[in-house]
């Protein structure tokens, strides 16, 4: 071997044997401190069992729970689990005031960590205690009273003198823990029960006097009916037990959800005093639907709810049999309700009086949620206002106050635009109030524009009064009562004023609320399509008469009126009629009207037209002809004629009209009438005096055509059937005292209801 190679090899051998020696050394002095530490160890340990025995710490224990609890404590066995954890086993707490003898607190086992180094210092500090499977009995006894114990927290430390040393020993207990715990709750007052499973409940450094973090899951299960509910709750917050003196019990900011729902309800609670509990809740509660609630035998309902954000403050009272309930409110999406109220529980059922309201919120949109009205279509805004209570089982709505501002909407066939104002309903919409003081509201095809209108519906009774509106653009204000609206003897009352008065326009107003009405009632409508020819201004009119109006009353005024047949200026009537039906077999009742400043129109036109007026207006034909000749001058008789004064006075009897007095003044034509008319049967006997004033003779007249002062008259008789009448010319002379004894006569009422009405301002009771 080289001399290069001996020194290589020399090389490596010393550097093997270096660091074999380094590993040889380490090793040593691990091993060296490893069996120092387990003498160590085995000599605390050998220490601790010397001094600290299992019969010592089971002693410690017992003694301190029971000053604690004032109640018997059991612990069976204590086992060393492991160098700082104990087991308790066989571990209960005995009532000794709810069920006495029975357990009021009981587990599997109880589990103790522990602080090693205090016990040196005669302190028994436990980290953590575990209930496992515990069962905790609460009962309320039938003086209102809880089998709780109050918990003895005495200001220091609590010390604890061995009976086998006579060392003492400083106790106190940082955290505690249940695993999979049931909480049961039974009333001996009144048998009801409930519980509290899979119970897990961590509590960090719990102080029963001051507040203390906790976090908790539970299942909450409870009996509606014959459903039973599962409700899993998980939460975290601080609790102050204050001593088991439910008096001062605290909790705060417990942040929990509430597994209700397919998604959580989010909770955030303060709670003080479990002897009549304050609180107050915070609550995130996810969208849900009626079907969602099918424990609470809400099928039908048809509803569903968005996302909300709820708010209660309140307390229970009496023994947690009566929820009161200072301030409630919920908001989802543009909708904000308050409420208030209590539910008592101590009834049986249950009983309840909630109040509530609710912003402006838009209306289009929430058929969404509520489809029942989504037939109303309706847009704009609107807030409610109600009270719901509960009595013997029965839920009522004593009030609900709904105000809309610009709202369109479909009413039961009553189409509504641009509407604001306000609905009433009392005793489960068995008393009703709207008022509106803008809108327009279509009856088919009547339209109520610029509305300002108030209506109420009590006792089976409907009152609805118009202060003011313009029905087809033609200022329009109205009256109206109707009695026993279901009944086939209602009676309806009514004043109604025109600026501008069709009677043809008035009955089809009529039909088109008969038309919307009807179908209210259960009914259809039956009119008959209209006819043409001969007397079909009566037969149209005839057909139309409402059958729902079987007792009309009340009175009629407009500054203007027009027809076919005659205009004028303040027209007023008053009638009372009963059996106002389609076909008038049974109409009855009087009518009296008066119309002033007017014009007869177009005589000679309209006898062409109808035969019934042709035979009546043959008289003046006649005239007519007379003045052509030379005879005298009337005027323009067969064109429009003016008059000042008309009235009628008549009486219905199943259709048959029966004149009272009928009379006409005018600085042309001056007339009476008397003698019936059967509107059924379309026949009449009528006679009529007219007597021609302003005129100048040009010839000689025959005497049946002069009155008695010598001025032009006519008297003639029409009768028999309306299309086929029958015309003969009486004697003349006594006209001009005929006329003038009518219009001494005059009519029975001077229309004072009718003008109180016009001046007025009506309005419905809320």
């Amino acid at each position: 071997m080289s001399k290069k190679n001996k020194k290589k090899t020399g090389f490596w051998a010393g550097l093997w044997r270096f660091f074999k020696a380094c590993f040889l050394l380490s090793f040593r002095t691990v091993l060296f401190a490893v069996m120092l530490l387990l003498l160590l160890v085995a000599g605390l340990w050998l220490l601790f069992l010397k001094t600290f025995n299992a019969q010592h710490i089971s002693e410690v224990i017992t003694e301190e729970l029971q000053k604690r609890l004032d109640r018997p404590v059991i612990i069976t066995s204590l086992d060393l689990k492991f160098i700082n954890t104990l087991e308790l086993k066989g571990f209960s707490v005995l009532d000794t005031t709810g069920q006495p003898g029975y357990p009021l607190l009981s587990t599997e086992s109880v589990t103790l960590r522990l602080q090693l180094l205090p016990l040196l210092q005669q302190q028994l500090v436990i980290d953590e205690v575990s209930l496992n499977s515990p069962r905790f009995n609460v009962v309320r006894l039938k003086d209102g009273s809880y089998n709780m114990p109050r918990l003895r927290t005495p200001k220091e430390k609590s010390f604890y003198t061995s009976e086998l040393t006579g060392k003492k020993f400083a106790v106190s207990v940082e955290d505690w823990t249940v695993h999979n715990g049931v909480l049961s709750y039974k009333d001996l007052a009144s048998g009801v029960s409930h519980a509290v499973y899979g119970l897990n409940v961590q509590f960090e450094q719990l102080r029963f006097n001051e507040l203390s973090r906790f976090r908790a899951e539970m299942v909450l299960r409870n009996k509606w009916g014959d459903n039973i509910s599962d409700m899993e709750i998980t939460g975290t917050g601080h609790v102050n037990l204050a001593g088991f003196d439910w008096n001062n019990f605290a909790l705060r900011s417990l942040r929990t959800q509430v597994f209700l729902f397919q998604k959580p309800v989010d909770l955030l609670i303060d709670l003080d005093n479990l002897r009549t509990p304050y609180f107050n809740i915070k609550a995130s509660v996810p969208a849900f639907s009626d079907k969602n609630l099918s424990l609470f035998h809400t099928e039908g309902m048809d509803f569903s709810l968005p996302k909300s954000e709820i708010a209660v403050q309140g307390m229970l009272d009496n023994d947690y049999q009566l929820l009161k309930l200072s301030k409630v409110t919920a908001s989802a999406e543009d909708v904000t309700l308050s409420a208030s109220g209590s539910v008592d529980f101590s009834q049986t059922p249950f009983a309840l009086d909630l109040q509530g309201e609710t912003n402006f919120f838009k209306l289009a949109g929430k058929e969404a949620y509520y489809a029942p009205i989504a037939p109303y279509k309706l847009k704009g805004t609107g807030a409610v206002s109600a009270r719901v209570t509960r009595q013997n089982g029965k839920y009522t709505l004593p009030l609900l106050t709904a105000q809309v501002k610009n709202v369109d909407g479909f009413f039961y066939g009553f189409k509504a635009e641009g509407v604001s104002g306000e609905f009433q309903a009392k005793t489960n919409f068995t008393d009703l109030y709207a008022n509106t003081s803008a809108g327009k509201v279509t009856v088919n095809n009547s339209v109520f524009d610029k509305l300002n209108m108030s209506a109420s519906w009590r006792k089976g009774n409907l009152y609805a009064y118009i202060a003011s509106t313009e029905l087809n653009r033609v200022p329009f204000k109205l009256s109206l009562s109707v009695n026993n609206l279901k009944s086939r003897s209602r009676k309806i009352r009514t004043s109604i004023y025109w600026r501008d008065l069709d009677p043809m326009a008035f009955i089809g107003t009529v039909k088109d609320f008969v038309t919307v009405i009807t179908p209210l009632l259960k009914k259809k409508p039956n009119f008959k399509e209209p006819v043409e020819g001969q007397l079909a201004w009566l037969r149209n009119f005839r057909d139309r008469l409402p059958a729902f109006m079987p007792n009309f009353a009340g009175n009629l005024t407009a500054d203007t009126f027009s027809t076919q047949v005659l205009s004028g200026n303040r027209f007023s009537a008053e009638f009372d009629f009963t059996g106002m039906r389609a076909g008038m077999k049974n109409l009855s009742g009087p009518l009296e009207a008066r119309l002033e400043g007017g014009v007869i129109h177009q005589m000679e036109k309209l006898a062409e037209e109808q035969q019934a007026l042709n035979i009546t207006f043959q008289p003046f034909i006649l005239m007519h002809r007379m003045e052509r000749a030379g005879s005298f001058k009337v005027g323009q008789v067969l064109k429009d004629v003016p008059f000042d004064d008309m009235a009628v006075s008549v009486d219905f009897d199943k259709g048959r009209m029966q004149i009272n007095n009928a009379y006409t003044v005018g600085p042309t034509i001056s007339a009476a009438v008397s003698g019936w008319t059967d509107w059924v049967n379309e026949n009449f006997d009528i006679i009529i005096w007219t007597m021609f004033n302003n005129t100048s003779r040009s010839g000689a007249l025959a005497e049946n055509l002069t009155d008695e002062s010598g001025n032009p008259a006519l008297a003639f008789r029409v009768s028999s059937s309306m299309l086929k009448p029958k015309l003969e010319m009486l004697r003349a002379k006594k006209t001009g005292e005929t006329i003038r004894t009518a219009q001494e006569q005059g009519l029975g009422t001077s229309f004072k209801a009718a003008q109180e009405f016009i001046q007025g301002d009506f309005h419905a009771k809320k």
